[in-house]
């Protein structure tokens, strides 16, 4: 059997809500939306579901899935996406965004009494959510409505960087906007809840955090840990080609370790060299990522053999720095890993 494998560390994402929690003293929504960033959904929620106040995906297929698992509250972050799907809310009293006009013609065709109405107000990210004028007359119009609750949100552009000038003014913008008004509010991500305390409000949505792999610095842990076994290892000479279009040549005579994995498992395409650990030592990748194999320049080191282990990433690694390697952002390496990885769940 293939021993590419994503190992999962349970006790890490309740170490990580955890330090959320030290954090505020807002209610938790688990943001676990894309199979809880590639981990399972399912695994994730059963997990911390007597930590946190609900969950959020993006699709009705996953809160369908979702649903098998808690009994708690599930937010479609991007509400129906056509009026149909107001049938499966109604059935299995899931919560939604509203964040354009569309999405409230016909609703009252509807019984949603069961359902908390996101609804989303664009303070300057002017990706989804109501501008201040439009804002008003939506909130007018869901006020009418029999439901269970009406929350106020919105989403932040740059939480992840301290003092950015643009978050503080969406901070500004809802606050303004929402100060009158007596209604429950969430606004901050991960990168709010550790650097925008005053913006905290009632509900926090955490992502990432969760998961670990960015704000490790506050405390939280890598939840998975990737790794593969090389299958194959090839001496060659100086000036030898290897992989597609020849485009690593080898300076000095090594040894080049094949392992099973490739960007069909998920990993980002890459030309530049890697960074791996074999035994605790580090190597380079050789050559372009290949759909299903990987070649690593194993130098002169004559102790690598077939069968070891190569951790693409551990759960103590900085999957900040690794991600700038691979040229993208750590929710990607996280949340693409396809699903003929194993998954090896640890407590």
């Amino acid at each position: 059997m293939r021993k590419t494998e994503l190992k999962i560390k349970l006790s890490n994402l309740n170490h990580n809500i955890d330090v959320i929690k030290e954090y505020t003293n807002a209610d938790i929504q688990a943001v676990v939306k894309a199979n809880s960033y590639g981990l399972s959904a399912s695994e994730v929620a059963k997990t911390i579901e007597n930590k946190v106040e609900s969950f959020s995906v993006i699709t009705l297929d996953e809160a369908l899935d979702l649903r098998k698992y808690t009994d708690k509250p599930i937010l479609l972050l991007q509400g129906v996406h056509e009026q149909n799907d107001y049938k499966l809310i109604e059935k299995y009293k899931f919560d939604f965004v509203v964040h354009s006009s569309w999405q409230l013609k016909n609703i009252t065709n509807f019984n949603l009494k069961d359902s908390r109405i996101w609804l989303k107000i664009n303070t300057g990210m002017n990706r989804l959510g109501f501008d201040q004028e439009e804002f008003h007359k939506a909130l007018n119009i869901v006020k009418e409505l029999e439901i269970k609750d009406i929350i106020l949100m919105s989403h932040l552009a740059a939480s992840s960087i301290k003092d950015d000038k643009q978050t503080k003014e969406q901070i500004e913008v809802f606050s303004q906007t929402t100060k009158s008004l007596q209604f429950k509010k969430s606004l901050v991500n991960s990168g709010g809840i550790f650097n925008f305390s005053e913006a905290h409000h009632d509900i926090v949505r955490p992502g990432i955090a969760i998961y670990g792999g960015k704000y490790n610095e506050f405390g939280t842990k890598n939840v998975s840990s990737l790794s593969s076994q090389i299958i194959s290892i090839r001496p060659v000479k100086a000036g030898t080609k290897i992989g597609y279009d020849g485009l690593w040549i080898a300076e000095k005579d090594c040894y080049i370790g094949s392992i099973p994995v490739g960007y069909g498992d998920g990993l980002p395409y890459f030309t530049n060299p890697i960074t791996v650990k074999i035994n605790g030592k580090k190597f380079k990748t050789a050559g372009k990522a290949n759909m299903d194999l990987v070649m690593i320049n194993l130098e002169q080191d004559n102790t690598i053999k077939t069968g070891d282990c190569v951790k693409i990433w551990d759960f103590d690694s900085d999957l900040s720095e690794l991600s700038e390697e691979f040229n993208t952002i750590t929710y990607n390496l996280l949340a693409n890993i396809s699903g003929r990885v194993s998954k090896n769940y640890l407590e």
